[in-house]
């Protein structure tokens, strides 16, 4: 994780060629976590959590971001007795890269775009496992300032070992 975020500050010097306009952009967003698949033996209620995304334009559409997620809600499975189980969820760190695979500018003062982005992300613990984020958002701009987006998100990992799927909202900022 160290050397991940060592490689972000040394690309810096880069990012002087991105838009000196807004080169940063701070969002708050929303998280609907969906754990594992549906099966008959159980089903899962998603788990929601505040997500805080800093991103810094590096190059063109390419930007380094980071993420914090904060669960907010316990992991519930009800399964086929009716019973609840809980689990809880620590709250994520993550860095990556994402870029900006889509943009068309439909006003003057308007764009909409398509990001994709790959992380590594680590509980925020000290046994923390790291692992892979892949990450996908429809974005409308509006004056290259405010930002509102939703996308998918997933990864292999969680602390079950179950398939991780989230649905992603939020707004932001460009400064």
């Amino acid at each position: 994780m160290m050397r991940i975020l060592a490689l972000l500050i040394l690309s810096l010097p880069i990012s002087s060629y991105a838009n000196d306009h807004n080169p940063w952009e701070v969002s708050l967003g929303t998280t609907q976590m969906f754990f594992g698949w549906y099966d008959e033996d159980s089903s899962q209620v998603p788990t929601s959590s505040a997500t805080l995304i800093l991103s810094r334009e590096l190059i063109g559409g390419l930007s380094a971001w980071g993420v914090f997620n904060l669960p907010l809600t316990p992991n519930k499975r009800v399964t086929a007795e009716g019973v609840i189980e809980d689990t809880i969820t620590l709250p994520t760190l993550m860095l990556g890269l994402s870029y900006e695979a889509l943009s068309y500018q439909y006003d003057e003062r308007k764009r909409i775009g398509l990001d994709a982005g790959l992380s590594v992300g680590r509980p925020l613990t000290l046994k923390g496992q790291v692992f892979p984020v892949g990450a996908f958002r429809l974005k409308l701009v509006k004056d290259n300032e405010n930002t509102v987006y939703v996308g998918l998100t997933t990864s292999p990992y969680n602390p079950e070992g179950d398939l991780v799927w989230g649905l992603i909202y939020g707004m932001g900022t460009k400064f």
